[in-house]
C-alpha cells in the first residue's frame, strides 16, 4: 500500500496540483485582461505596450446647505463622477517586471515573458496527462524559480529581511511559499518521475514489453 501511494498516488496528486496552477495562471497571462496600478500602466505605455483605460461613471450624492432667513434646509444633488481603471493582458505584467529589473534587455523581455506564459499552459497540459513529465517539470522549476527570485527577492527584498518578519505581510508570505511549494513539487517530479498513472509510464511499459 505504501509503495503504491508513493509511486502512483503522490506523483498523480502533485501533477494535478501543479497542472491546475499552471493552466489557470497561463490562461490569465495569455488571454485575460488584468487590472494594474498607475505606475505599471505608465511604464507599459512608455514601452508602447497596449494598456486599456476603462472609465466608470458613478452617481455620487452631494449634500448642499441652503441657508434661509429663518431655517437651514438640506437637499441632496446627484452628481456624475468618473473613475478609471487601467487593464492590460496578463503577460504584460511579466513584461513590466522584467523591464523594471533588466531594462537593457529591450525586446527580449517581451519574448521571455511570452515564453514563460505559453510554457505554463503547455507544461500544465503535459503534466495533467503525464506526458513528457520530466521536461515539463524542468520548465516549471525554471519558471517558478525565476518568479521567486524576481518577486520575492528583487521586488520585495525578502531574502535580505529577517525571516521572522515575513509573516507580517501575509500576501508576500503566502506568495513566496506558494511559489516555493510549486517549485518543490516540480523538483520531485523531475527526479522521481510521473508515477505509474501517466502516459509516460504506459509508454515505458510498452517499450519494455516490445524489447522482450
Amino acid at each position: 500500500m505504501t509503495n503504491f501511494a508513493t509511486t502512483s498516488i503522490m506523483p498523480l496528486l502533485a501533477r494535478i496540483v501543479i497542472a491546475a496552477a499552471m493552466l489557470t495562471s497561463g490562461w490569465v497571462n495569455c488571454f485575460s485582461q488584468i487590472e494594474i496600478n498607475s505606475a505599471m500602466a505608465d511604464g507599459l505605455r512608455s514601452m508602447q505596450v497596449k494598456v486599456v483605460t476603462q472609465v466608470v461613471t458613478a452617481e455620487v450624492n452631494d449634500t448642499t446647505e441652503l441657508v434661509g432667513s429663518e431655517a437651514t434646509d438640506e437637499s441632496e444633488v446627484s452628481k456624475p463622477t468618473k473613475a478609471g481603471s487601467d487593464t492590460t493582458r496578463g503577460v504584460n505584467r511579466i513584461v513590466w517586471l522584467i523591464h523594471d529589473k533588466w531594462p537593457n534587455l529591450g525586446g527580449w523581455g517581451v519574448f521571455i515573458a511570452w515564453t514563460a506564459a505559453v510554457a505554463q499552459l503547455v507544461a500544465g497540459v503535459l503534466l495533467f496527462v503525464g506526458l513528457f513529465t520530466r521536461l515539463a517539470a524542468l520548465a516549471i522549476c525554471l519558471a517558478t524559480g525565476m518568479a521567486i527570485y524576481i518577486i520575492a527577492g528583487l521586488m520585495h527584498g525578502m531574502f535580505s529581511m529577517n525571516p521572522f518578519e515575513w509573516p507580517l505581510d501575509s500576501h508576500r508570505f503566502i506568495q513566496l511559499f506558494a511559489g516555493a511549494g510549486l517549485f518543490t513539487l516540480s523538483l520531485g517530479l523531475l527526479f522521481g518521475g510521473p508515477g505509474s498513472v501517466s502516459i509516460d509510464a504506459k509508454h515505458a511499459k510498452s517499450s519494455v514489453a516490445e524489447e522482450k
